[in-house]
């Protein structure tokens, strides 16, 4: 969760550099945090998945194994919450940046 946390403001803090100043340079950076964003949030709901189905096999009470995997389920799912919320802020200043700064196009330009 900690990774996810700092990639999500790396990635939204470059996002909103880029909606403030257009500096399209950054356009590369920014798609590149967001995929590892993504990607670690996919891994840490992964691994806790993994924690919670072992740690499901150890009580022989069935309705005591269910209420572990519905929590570990939960627990596990604010990995992918987390990096979604983070990929929601960085395509919306993405966006901004975008709409605010153009790039130019050139099959458009006068010849």
């Amino acid at each position: 969760m900690y990774l996810v946390f700092a990639l999500g403001l790396i990635a939204v803090g470059a996002a909103a550099r880029f909606a403030l100043r257009g500096e399209h340079q950054l356009l590369a950076f920014i798609r590149w945090t967001l995929a590892a964003l993504l990607l670690t949030g996919a891994f840490g709901f992964t691994v806790g998945m993994m924690m919670t189905l072992h740690a499901a096999q150890g009580p022989s009470d069935p309705l005591n194994a269910a209420r572990i995997v519905m929590e570990g389920t939960t627990e596990s799912s604010n990995n992918l919450s987390a990096s979604l919320m983070f990929a929601i802020f960085t395509c919306i200043c993405s966006a901004v940046g975008h709409r605010r700064f153009p790039q130019p196009n050139p099959s458009a330009l006068a010849r």
